[in-house]
Order: C-alpha cells, then structure tokens, then sequence
C-alpha cells in the first residue's frame, strides 16, 4: 500500500525575493568596492584563502535569473528556478566553460536552498508559483537525478508544513528545514523547524527556532545548524521588513536552540551563505529601501565567536545561492537591486580551482525470481550498485493476490554500493504467482516473479 510520510510529532507544529525594481540609491544600503577586491584587515583570516573576489570570464550562455537555486553535483555547477524561466535547468561544466540545458523542472520553484546529497539534487522548502505576492509552496519533495538527467517526485509534504523560501541543511544523512513562509510575501512567515529523513521516508517536527523567518539559506559546522539573515515578508514593515538581527543557533547533540551573542552585524534578506573551512559566510543580501542590492560579506568564526568583515564582492546582488568547492565560493545570477532584477556575472571568492567527480547512475539489482512456501516469509535484497550515485525507491508493489510486502518501502534511499532487505509473507491458501515490482529514479522498474509452493 502506497503511504505518504509517517508523521512524528515532537514538540511545536518553522523563506526567498520580491517584485521591486526601483533604481534609487541610498547611501546605506551599499558600499562601493572595485574590481578583484580585497580586504587587507580582517577577511578569510586564513593565509590559503585569499581575501579577494574574481570574476570569471566563463561564458554566461545561460539564463541570468534571481530568486533560483545555485548548486554543485559531481563536477557541475546547476542552476534552476526563479522568477525568470524558472522551469529551466543549467548544468556548468567549468573544466570547459561550457553551459547545457539538462531536464525541465517539474513546477516554477523559487525561494529555495537546493542541497545535493549523494548524487541527487534535493528541492523541499520551495514555492511551485510565481504569483507575487502570494506564491503557493509545494507540496511534494523533489529529486533531480544528474546522472540520468532525470525528475524524480518524492513523498508529499505533511499538509500543515508545507512553506517555500525555507533554509535547508543536511546534517547525520537527515535534511532539516528551517524558518519559511507559507504565503509567500503576503506574511505567513514561520519559526519551523522538521527533520526528513530520505531512508526511513519520516517527517518529524521539531521544536521551533526563536526567530520566524524567510529570505534566507541555512548552514551546518561541526554539529550545529545556522539560520542567519532572512527577512519577515508581509510583516509589520511590509513586503521588505523587518529584517531579523539574531542568529539561531541548533545544537545537534544538546536538541536545543540558541542565539549567538552577537548578532549578524549587517541584517539583509537573501544573502548567499556559505561554510568554508569551519566558517559562516554572508555576502550580499537585500535591505529594507529601494536601491542596489548589498556587496558585503561578512564571516562568522565559531571559534572566536565573532563576526569580521571580508572583502566585499564586485557585484551587488540577493536572491541565489553561493557554492563552496575546492577553497573558493562560487556566486551567480541574482538580483542587483531590491526586488526584481538579475544578472550573470560569476564570480570567486578565494581560490578559483573547483573540485568535483563525475557521477555515474548506479543501478538496482536482485534475484529474478524467488518461491515462498505458503505462509511462509521470505527476505529479498536489493542492491545499489554500479555507480557513485544513490537510487531512490519510489514504490515497491506486488501486482497480484497471495502474498503481502510486511513493511511500507516506499519513497526510501539507497545509498551507493549498499542494499536494502525486503521481506514478503505468502498467505494465501489459492494458488498462483505473483510479481514484485519496484519502480526507482523517475520510472526505472526491475521485477520479481514470486512462485507460490
């Protein structure tokens, strides 16, 4: 029987840009900075990163765009959603400054924190429409398998927690999703905070962080989580404010909240957020007033428990994400200004040598045929095997009467060279086989024949 997620309550029933186009420019929404800057007194505070912003000469044969998603799987860069032909997917190959198209997206998602885990990009947190100001979020988890250039659609989202513009982690294999807007711009702005766990396909709700917010990413070091920046859209102060200053802070191993001491110098929406070498970064964003989008950057160090300001980036802009590989942080797209806009321009914070390995599909695999004396149960493997990427059980069934799966496998991960067991009973007093058949990774179906003895 085909089940949505098991719902685990535990304590209380916890977002991404905006419409504005205006080109004013106050004097303290942006700071001026040239080209390849650097900053000379604080900075990456490392002697191997330099404290300096590049641009990239690569090729922008793609969609500039804002409000999207900017991710690495394997050795590519991927860029999706967002205001402007948001069911578009870019796929960077920077060995050879190359941009492809790979599979459309399913929906317009936009306002979300795409993570990539084991070989599959995740989407969950996001809204499916660009309505502004009430953008719908979606309901289902999203797989983007780039091996196979393929869609996959996961289980629904428990109903009373679906939101888009969340922040979404990965901590322990368990994606955590943080803060969000349930409708859109429009307010419905939320403190939650769940636990999905892709292998066991369970929802957990957790205790709520003690700022609601959206417009924001998440990050983890070490075993903590970060939710900083963001805004409450729709609030008191409208569509752009307010802005929330503290940083909330998740102890993995304590289960508890807190707030650092210090908070994020500089509040803004949307800025990218990275962790590079054990560090929180922060660069860009949007505030509260018409005008050019921020160029800061500031480092949080938990070590020291204090924030410093880097070199600022050449290109003001909010509204996408940032990517950390090798010892560089990579940006693109976004807007420039508050509000609507956007832009190319990639640049590099650091060091430009990007690292990364080539995906290759793993396949599913098990016996073709078993036979089960009648009342009797059976244990099936299955294995993931032949690639560095998981698969992604989407239904596992038995097409014909006499025999029953003894647990739900549906919507579950297997990671790479790993297997799972499946256990089927044979109760039938009528005799006759039976097929089981498991659908995998967007439509891939292997099948069992079950032989009643």
């Amino acid at each position: 029987m085909k089940l949505a997620f098991s719902l685990i309550l535990v304590t209380q029933i916890f977002m991404v840009s905006c419409q504005d186009s205006t080109t004013v420019v106050p004097d303290d929404q942006q700071d001026a900075t040239s080209k390849d800057s650097v900053n000379t007194n604080n900075g990456s505070q490392n002697p191997e990163i330099p404290d300096k912003w590049t641009d990239l000469s690569e090729s922008e044969d793609y969609v500039a765009r804002h409000e999207c998603s900017f991710t690495q799987i394997g050795n590519r860069f991927i860029l999706f959603g967002g205001r402007e032909q948001a069911r578009r997917l870019e796929l960077y190959n920077y060995q050879n400054d190359t941009w492809t198209t790979g599979a459309q997206a399913p929906k317009q998602f936009n306002h979300f924190q795409a993570t990539a885990h084991q070989g599959i990009v995740w989407v969950i947190g996001a809204f499916k429409t660009n309505n502004f100001p009430v953008e719908e979020p979606e309901e289902n988890v999203w797989l983007y398998h780039q091996a196979l250039d393929r869609w996959i659609k996961g289980p629904e989202i428990p109903e009373a927690r679906r939101r888009g513009g969340a922040g979404l982690a990965l901590y322990d294999n368990k994606f955590y999703v943080i803060g969000g807007n349930t409708r859109g711009h429009d307010g419905g702005y939320v403190a939650w905070f769940d636990e999905y766990d892709p292998y066991a396909n369970t929802w957990t709700m957790l205790s709520d962080a003690s700022e609601e917010r959206d417009h924001f990413s998440a990050a983890v070091i070490g075993d903590k989580l970060y939710a900083a920046a963001g805004r409450k859209s729709g609030g008191p102060g409208g569509v752009f404010a307010p802005l929330p200053a503290p940083v909330d802070v998740y102890d993995f191993i304590t289960k508890s909240w807190s707030t650092l001491a210090e908070d994020l110098p500089t509040p803004r929406a949307a800025p990218g957020t990275a962790v590079l070498q054990d560090r929180l970064y922060l660069m860009g964003g949007e505030g509260t007033q018409p005008g050019p989008a921020f160029k800061i950057l500031e480092i949080y160090d938990p070590m020291t428990d204090s924030w410093t300001e880097g070199a600022s980036m050449n290109h003001a802009r909010h509204g996408t994400q940032a990517i950390v590989s090798g010892k560089g942080i990579f940006i693109a797209a976004g807007s420039p200004t508050r509000g609507g806009g956007r832009q190319h321009n990639m640049e590099v914070y650091g060091i430009n040598e990007p690292e990364g390995t080539e995906l290759i599909a793993s396949t599913i695999t098990t016996m073709l045929e078993v036979s089960i004396p009648e009342g009797e149960t059976k244990e099936i493997t299955i294995s993931n095997e032949g690639g560095n990427t998981a698969s992604f059980i989407e239904s596992v069934i038995i097409v014909g009467g006499g025999f029953d799966l003894l647990e739900d496998y549906n919507f579950s991960l297997i990671n790479p060279e790993s297997s799972k067991k499946l256990n089927i009973e044979n109760n039938s007093e009528q005799s006759g086989d039976s097929n089981l058949e498991i659908t995998y990774n967007g439509g891939m179906v292997i099948s069992v024949l079950l032989k009643d003895l």
